[in-house]
């Protein structure tokens, strides 16, 4: 009997071994390149004055005029436009569609495949 524990307990040692190998990591559902590159989040809105102060947490330059959206949860809350007023890391930005809110988060235009687009608020 003692003769063939060894062989026996390595044969489900390796067994075992072999099955961990099927409960692997899991693949994120979201592919790494789709997540669009943050430029920070939203740490201010003037709706009178219609603007935001964004926080980058860094010091990040954008050219005037250049488009950035806002998102909360997937969705697609504003489109702002760059207005070349910043002191780092924080960026001033004008409202020109939708309404966004403290803590939604900024990216460039164009990198954010939204769910819903806000539509330009006539004035």
């Amino acid at each position: 009997m003692n003769l063939f524990r060894g062989p026996v307990l390595m044969l489900v040692f390796s067994l075992g071994l072999a099955g961990c190998a099927l409960f692997g990591k899991k693949k994120n559902a979201v592919p790494e390149a789709t997540l669009p590159p943050l430029l920070g989040r939203v740490i201010m809105v003037d709706a009178e004055h219609r603007f935001v102060l964004l926080d980058s947490g860094a010091s990040s330059a954008l050219a005037p005029g250049a488009q950035v959206v806002t998102f909360r949860d997937k969705r697609r809350t504003s489109v702002l436009r760059t207005t070349g007023e910043s002191q780092p890391p924080y960026i001033a930005l004008a409202i020109v569609a939708g309404e966004p809110a403290l803590g939604d988060q900024a990216a460039l235009e164009g990198s954010v495949q939204p769910a819903q687009s806000p539509q330009p608020q006539a004035r």
